[in-house]
């Protein structure tokens, strides 16, 4: 069966800016298909499409039911097996307990309020009744947010055993497990593509260094036409002064001097226009080169020295959450130019040791050493809490709002955003907000939690190069085992309960 989008056109109540113009593709309801794009580009909002949840112009056609994950629980505090008999009506409970343990999650969950289990286990859960629907044709939106790197192998195999679905996500190592075909929503088109997010990227990588030389060709070409024009534009210019500048009284000879020395001018001046006309076409050329060349700024970072070599210590650390140990006997240290990782199961206490470091709350207990005078630049989780408009929100953060803009137009950022309420914008680009605070801020020890969340794989590129070349001291909480391999100059520390 066939999904087929014809001529799709949407544009947002009160925005200037088309989201889709004309849009036509078709891809099998049978793949394994990416869906891969910027922030902001309309992954979200196709599959909002696509559920009927806004009106547009043209035609979706899709011969299934489709159904949209994460599923809204409305009571998080109802048991677990009632959330899921919601996520998957009319379906009997034995296929939701069989795509449950095919998820390694316990049948005792299933009796247990919905909002007592972790994150990573709400998500196995609700993947789990979606799957076991039949006769859908699932639209997963970022199903890793939430999950650790042993549960994001997890669900990229059980995913890759399914039937076909449309999964957005920005995890290069979750796509390159599950997909076998790609949507990619360009700059200026769309491609439908066999493979993984691997192939899509050589594809792209080609395309670029392919547009790019043909720019440079392009460039020394209206260079030289240019040179051309301009030496043209002379010759007739020196032409027509001397046909004015002659006395045709002081020679017979110069007679006929004006008829020739105009006809030459002419001459002249129509090759110049036609050097022009050459100059022109070749910009309009130029102009359609580099379409889909994502345009990738540079981010700036300034790290602070600390007079300190050791700068976080932790020695019998506990996290506990109601009287309940959830991890123990945690040690490590965080010397200057380290870059280092905690990781752990969904639940571990993770966040709950950086929120503490920052103090921002926490229930770490134990031995605790910050060094003295130390400069913290945190990046929470969540973005839930972000409300207002920039100005505010730059105020309150006391950053630089000249910078603080570059550094966001650098990530694709909209000019066009700046206006919106924060609250409306999607999750990437409040990520983004939370990622250039941080970048703004002069400091000794960086403090990222989750930081790469509904991020694009351009931005992540961008920050994986600014770590590299910055070298600050950083301590986060990460899923991205790419990112992680590249960024992280020891071990990471994993946070078990003994």
């Amino acid at each position: 069966m066939q999904l087929n989008v014809r001529d799709l056109s949407f544009t947002y109540e009160g925005s200037y800016t088309p989201v889709f113009d004309h849009v036509s593709f078709s891809v099998d309801t049978s793949w394994h298909l990416g869906l891969v794009a910027r922030n902001g580009r309309g992954k979200t909002t196709l599959l909002r499409l696509m559920q009927g949840q806004y009106p547009y112009k043209g035609g979706i056609d899709l011969p299934l039911l489709p159904v949209y994950f994460p599923f809204e629980v409305a009571d998080a505090g109802q048991l677990t097996l009632f959330v899921m008999q919601q996520a998957a009506p009319d379906t009997p409970d034995w296929r939701l307990i069989r795509e449950l343990n095919l998820l390694q999650v316990t049948e005792d969950a299933l009796y247990r309020p919905f909002n007592t289990l972790s994150r990573g286990e709400q998500t196995k859960a609700l993947l789990a009744a979606l799957f076991a629907r039949e006769d859908v044709y699932p639209l997963i939106d970022e199903p890793t947010n939430h999950l650790d790197v042993h549960g994001r192998e997890l669900v990229a195999d059980y995913l890759r055993r399914k039937d076909g679905f449309l999964l957005v996500s920005h995890d290069r190592a979750f796509l390159n497990r599950c997909i076998d075909h790609v949507l990619s929503l360009n700059r200026s088109d769309i491609w439908v593509m066999q493979g993984n997010y691997d192939a899509w990227e050589a594809r792209l990588t080609l395309q670029t260094e392919t547009e790019q030389a043909r720019n440079e060709d392009l460039k020394r070409d209206i260079r030289r036409l240019e040179a051309s024009a301009r030496q043209a534009a002379e010759w007739s210019s020196n032409i027509e002064s001397r046909k004015i500048g002659v006395d045709p009284i002081k020679s017979d000879k110069c007679k006929n001097w004006r008829g020739y020395a105009g006809a030459k001018s002419a001459q002249m001046m129509q090759r110049s226009l036609n050097a022009l006309h050459r100059q022109e076409r070749a910009v309009e050329e130029k102009k359609t080169l580099l379409h889909n060349v994502e345009r990738v700024g540079e981010l700036k970072l300034t790290t602070l020295h600390h007079p300190k070599e050791v700068l976080v210590t932790v020695r019998e650390g506990r996290v506990a959450y109601d009287g309940r140990t959830v991890a123990e006997n945690i040690s490590f240290e965080v010397r200057q130019g380290d870059r280092v990782a905690l990781t752990g199961k969904n639940g571990a206490g993770k966040s709950s040791v950086l929120r503490a470091l920052c103090g921002q709350g926490g229930s770490l207990t134990g031995q605790v050493s910050l060094a003295s005078g130390l400069t913290i630049s945190y990046v929470p989780q969540e973005t839930d809490f972000l409300r207002g408009d920039m100005r505010a929100f730059i105020q309150q953060s006391g950053v630089d709002e000249t910078l603080f803009k570059a550094i966001l137009r650098n990530m694709d950022f909209g000019r066009e955003l700046f206006d919106q309420p924060i609250h409306e914008m999607s999750q990437g680009q409040k990520k983004k907000l939370l990622l250039a605070r941080s970048l703004c801020t002069p400091a000794h020890l960086y403090v990222w939690d989750e930081p790469l969340n509904y991020i694009d794989v351009y931005s992540r590129r961008q920050v994986e190069e600014l770590i590299l070349q910055s070298r600050p001291t950083l301590l986060l909480v990460e899923h991205d085992a790419v990112f992680l391999e590249k960024v992280c100059t020891r071990p990471a520390v994993s946070l078990t309960r003994e």
